[in-house]
């Protein structure tokens, strides 16, 4: 199996608020994996900033990952954002492989 695309999601904690998002974080990931076809998802700390974390998505093809941005479960990330526990989200998404969407096609 290749992993065609990546996404990320940084989120930094608010201050006093480092418990809630530890909480929350995998709950966030669970309903994830149950409910999208990503070949996994992982919670990381973020090495480069304190009570910071990064929840990466790997994906077998760009249009798998592309339905993703579509999932309910996704706006968890904005409710800790828009409820304090959170003072900074970042999204990305990362195409590695276009080809394999091709050759899935084909």
């Amino acid at each position: 199996m290749l992993i065609s695309a990546i996404n990320t999601v940084e989120v930094d904690a608010a201050p006093r608020r480092v418990g809630e998002v530890c909480t929350k974080l995998p709950h966030i990931v669970r309903a994830l994996l149950s409910g999208t076809e990503c070949v996994g998802y992982a919670i990381t700390d973020n090495r480069g900033a304190k009570n910071s974390w990064i929840v990466s998505g790997y994906w077998e093809s760009e249009s798998q990952v592309r339905a993703h941005f579509d999932h309910p479960e996704l706006a968890g990330f904005m409710d800790m954002l828009s409820a304090g526990m959170a003072s900074r989200i970042n999204f990305n998404s990362f195409i590695i492989n276009p080809v394999e969407d091709q050759r899935r096609a084909n």
